[in-house]
């Protein structure tokens, strides 16, 4: 039987804290959905700290492949008019599930929307927020692509829609979520619901902090710019400006982790897409920073 959501929870190493999430769905105002959890080869004890929740949820194990595959695994058993998202570390406020079913079917242009979030420091408001109904903003795809920074625990989209576009990348390590919020984006409007609905675990040395995720980024968006065939130059402009600012970003922590030419060679790069005198600066400051290490050293 059809259910209005699927849930997806890919968990990896997750016994610790995926019993909080799934707290947190079946603590929801709504209840019309599946749980799937994708087990992503765990090494600890996420299988059996399950155990109690067999009745209510479907267990897929597989061998560890990343979030990606585990998502995706998901998906394929999916049978919900949407499909939602819930990361093992992350939980949902008990109105999500219901605000957001309520959003989709009252905005059939939507093909997927997401909420605001907080984040460890809001912990103490997590069941403190308001019943009040959130407003509702639609983004289109220009909007998207200059911001497609969501947080996948807060998205829910149309399984029609991802049948059309396809599943994450599993070949990108980050930045995998961008580049199908991208897909999903050229489909139609995205919504966002201005209430905070999700609680996220912020982890430290997450994948998303690694220096390779600059390069996913800029794969992506060349990805983008290919897919836009003859409307490619329409969209020049933009994608140099986003281009700029992840170069720029990827400058800066290369030259926070003293890496000075790699940074003087990225923030060339951004430099060459946008001009912008605190970029020379700081390639001015990575060359200083270059020129003294040697120096630092032989003391």
């Amino acid at each position: 039987m059809t259910v209005a959501v699927s849930i997806i929870i890919p968990a990896y190493n997750s016994a610790a804290f995926i019993d909080k999430a799934i707290e947190s769905i079946l603590a929801q105002s709504f209840d019309d959905y599946e749980i799937i959890v994708v087990d992503d080869g765990s090494k600890d004890d996420t299988v059996a700290s399950l155990d109690k929740y067999r009745a209510k949820i479907q267990l897929i194990s597989q061998q560890n492949g990343g979030a990606s595959k585990a998502r995706n695994t998901g998906i394929q058993a999916a049978t919900g008019e949407f499909v939602a998202f819930l990361d093992s570390d992350d939980l949902w406020r008990p109105q999500k599930l219901m605000d957001q079913v309520n959003a989709m079917r009252a905005q059939p242009d939507w093909v997927a929307c997401y909420t605001e979030t907080s984040y460890k420091a809001d912990e103490e408001t997590l069941n403190q927020q308001s019943e009040q109904a959130p407003e509702l903003v639609s983004k289109d795809l220009q909007q998207v692509f200059l911001h497609p920074y969501l947080v996948t625990s807060s998205f829910m989209v149309r399984r029609e829609v991802l049948n059309k576009v396809g599943l994450f990348d599993e070949n990108l390590k980050t930045a995998e979520d961008i580049d199908l919020y991208l897909r999903i984006a050229e489909q139609g409007l995205i919504g966002l619901l201005q209430k905070s609905l999700v609680w996220k675990a912020d982890i430290e040395g997450s994948l998303g902090s690694l220096l390779s995720s600059y390069q996913d980024n800029i794969d992506v968006v060349d990805a983008f710019l290919a897919r836009q065939g003859s409307n490619s130059a329409s969209w020049g402009e933009l994608v140099g400006k986003v281009k700029a600012k992840i170069y720029l970003d990827w400058g800066k922590d290369l030259l926070w982790n003293e890496q000075c030419f790699a940074a003087f060679k990225a923030l060339s790069q951004s430099l060459s897409l946008k001009f912008s005198g605190a970029t020379v600066w700081l390639m001015i400051k990575a060359l200083i920073k270059a020129a003294l290490s040697p120096l630092r050293g032989s003391k």
